[in-house]
């Protein structure tokens, strides 16, 4: 393949975001005027999709059942200069894997030019069911105009070292981010951070069987998310569906309630009109567990 191709970049036509390159970076995306948390800022369908482990002739044997155009947007993105193979290097930096826990990358036009920041203030969702095949950028707090438009490649809440051995590994860089400067000096802080992850894992796999405690976890979850993570659209709502089984199993139907509004409301905005096939489980645990008089409204929540 020809890497040697004019970066001349096409136009997103958006009112939203703006690609400029940054010293030392590359390119970057930019908002262009204020976004408000959870704005769609662009979906995408991938340019090109394979195994998380894929050898230079996998990736070459998918590249070239491509059409034309797809691969000069694909020669366009910067490869990493640490790799002989081009096609190898462009994937090594600008993959994403489809899902958190996915054996599957993808390569996107403007969604790959989104730079790493463990203090990220976006975040995607792979769409990946029917005919649709699309990761979205969403905005996970409120963004000023001229702000780069930041996401974590990674589950963000581990200590420094290990998320700095992930990217290196995964990405071939090392962060530098504001958080990864002030954990470097801080281990308290650092400490802190990656008790966050710790305590989410707690609730997903004891919330039926050590409930009070979770709800103990969920309390100082919640804390760390409004004081230390700029209220984060993602997290607030991933802990307000996770502490529904513990609720449950403790009978406190009035804060189940609350807690179901909560993440009912946040999903709508992050699932957008495919909201209500993510929350199936909430619906199904109210309808099985909450007596009826608790119920009051939550139909309507549901629409």
């Amino acid at each position: 393949m020809n890497n040697s191709i004019e970066r001349v970049i096409d136009d997103p036509q958006s009112d939203l975001f703006v690609i400029k390159p940054i010293d030392g970076k590359g390119l970057g995306m930019f908002a262009k005027c204020d976004l408000q948390c959870g704005t769609v800022i662009v979906c995408e369908k991938p340019l090109m999709k394979f195994p998380s482990y894929s050898s230079s002739i996998l990736l070459e044997a998918i590249y070239d059942k491509l059409d034309s155009e797809t691969k000069r947007r694909i020669q366009f993105l910067l490869a990493s200069q640490t790799r002989k193979h081009p096609l190898v290097g462009i994937c090594d930096t600008n993959s994403i894997p489809l899902a958190y826990d996915s054996n599957e990358k993808g390569l996107f036009y403007y969604i790959s030019m989104v730079n790493h920041s463990c203090e990220s203030n976006t975040f995607w969702i792979w769409f990946d069911y029917n005919n649709r095949q699309e990761m979205t950028l969403i905005a996970d707090r409120r963004i000023k105009a001229g702000e780069e438009l930041v996401c974590s490649y990674i589950e963000r809440f581990h200590l420094r070292e290990r998320r700095h051995e992930i990217l290196q590994n995964n990405w071939l860089f090392k962060c530098q981010c504001d958080i990864c400067e002030r954990h470097e000096k801080d281990k308290t802080s650092d400490e802190q951070w990656a008790s966050y992850s710790k305590d989410n894992d707690f609730i997903l796999e004891y919330g039926s069987k050590l409930s009070q405690e979770c709800m103990e976890a969920f309390s100082k979850s919640l804390k760390f998310v409004q004081e230390h993570y700029h209220h984060s659209l993602l997290q607030t709502f991933m802990l307000h569906f996770c502490i529904l089984v513990p609720c449950c199993m403790l009978k406190q139907w009035q804060d189940l309630v609350k807690y179901s509004r909560t993440a009912i409301r946040l999903g709508k905005i992050i699932y957008g009109d495919d909201y209500e096939r993510y929350l199936i489980p909430i619906k199904e645990l109210i309808e099985a567990e909450v007596p009826m008089e608790y119920r009051t409204g939550l139909e309507k929540d549901f629409k």
